[in-house]
């Protein structure tokens, strides 16, 4: 890793775990400029930030007054987005809720609530999950008829806006290319949301229902996983599983999480992502009771994707059809990067890597015109 990246971690790790385990060392204002850059890319600024008055006593933290206001501002412009989104999100559930539809709140301002400083965590879109299909569908009709720039293309999610915030109904909490894994998912997904004891937040003073805690674990970890595979990891999905981890694990069912990973044939995936919580965010072994040292983990190939995430993934691949007969692609290069990335984590979770690639090459070829 580059000085860079060093201290850039060093901060992170102080923002979010008020960890100070290492000394900074020195930069240029260049660099810093380039630490800022690196903050922005992975949507964990405010809390690198954080990070900064941890190490506000160090020798090298050196910056300028300009760049000192330009920190300020970003937690400044992110503690005013979370305030919109926690008053937004309480009046959907409210409505929801009174309206019986039971809304379970996905990610986002959820994993937010576990910081130590809520409203630093970069938010985006508000992701509901609607359980039973009936409910689903009467949310769905709200949205249509209050939401704003509405889209409704795609039959198991609803995105619009309200108040200037995106939101998304899902039917689909998340889900696997793979057909036979695929199931296997929605099977515990449909089980434990029916079954098993609720979990909740309070959020802006409405109680939001969240996903059961070990059920919310093991869509973390499907979830980075999808990331991996299509795009490489941002490390605020890295800090939000380690926060999860240290903050909530004594309410996990742990043997009941191992049964779902081996059903999934997950294990290389999340021992993978645990791997990069120790060596990233200085994580002990202990912590992780899914972690297993019989997996061999490459972390250096995936650190590397982590510092070079530049847009060549698969979302720029897709095909396009001219006035000629022959379909070209629209990124060249992000087809490359996505051979070679699915060549790279093929041995972490090669059935759902063989079917999302050919999935995805299928999105691709949907965009040529008729």
């Amino acid at each position: 890793m580059s000085v860079i990246q060093r201290n850039f971690l060093r901060l992170l790790r102080g923002g979010a775990f008020g960890m100070k385990d290492e000394p900074l060392e020195p930069m240029s204002e260049w660099k810093w400029d380039r630490l800022l850059q690196l903050a922005l890319m992975h949507g964990v600024g405010a809390v690198v930030a954080d990070g900064i008055k941890t190490y506000d006593n160090d020798f090298f933290l050196q910056l300028s007054e300009k760049q000192k206001e330009h920190w300020q501002r970003l937690t400044e412009a992110t503690e005013k987005r979370n305030r919109e989104t926690n008053i937004c999100l309480a009046e959907i559930f409210d409505t929801f809720n009174h309206a019986h539809l039971r809304p379970i709140l996905l990610k986002g301002q959820g994993f937010a609530s576990l910081y130590d400083h809520p409203d630093h965590r970069t938010g985006g879109d508000i992701d509901i999950y609607f359980p039973f299909e009936p409910q689903a569908e009467k949310a769905h009709a709200w949205a249509l008829e209050h939401g704003t720039n509405t889209d409704n293309s795609d039959r198991n999610t609803v995105r619009y806006q309200h108040h200037g915030i995106k939101v998304e109904h899902h039917k689909n909490m998340i889900s696997l290319t793979n057909k036979l894994l695929n199931s296997r998912l929605q099977k515990i997904i449909s089980g434990e949301t029916r079954c098993c004891d609720s979990a909740y937040r309070l959020i802006n003073g409405t109680k939001i229902e969240i996903v059961p805690h070990t059920l919310s674990i093991l869509v973390i970890m499907v979830r980075m996983a999808r990331y991996i595979i299509n795009d490489g990891i941002s490390l605020k999905q890295l800090v939000d599983f380690g926060m999860f981890i240290r903050k909530e694990s004594d309410k996990v069912d742990f043997a009941k999480l191992q049964k779902w990973i081996d059903k999934l044939r997950l294990g290389r995936m999340v021992n993978l992502e645990a791997a990069l919580l120790v060596e990233l965010m200085k994580f002990d072994k202990d912590e992780l009771p899914f972690f297993n040292t019989r997996y061999g983990t490459d972390t250096a190939s995936i650190t590397n994707d982590i510092f070079e995430l530049n847009g060549s993934h698969t979302g720029e691949w897709f095909f396009t059809q001219g006035k000629h007969v022959f379909v070209t692609t629209s990124n060249s290069n992000a087809m490359l990067w996505h051979f070679r990335h699915t060549a790279k984590f093929f041995k972490y979770y090669p059935g759902e890597i063989f079917t999302n690639f050919f999935a995805s090459f299928a999105r691709s070829l949907s965009s040529i015109e008729e």
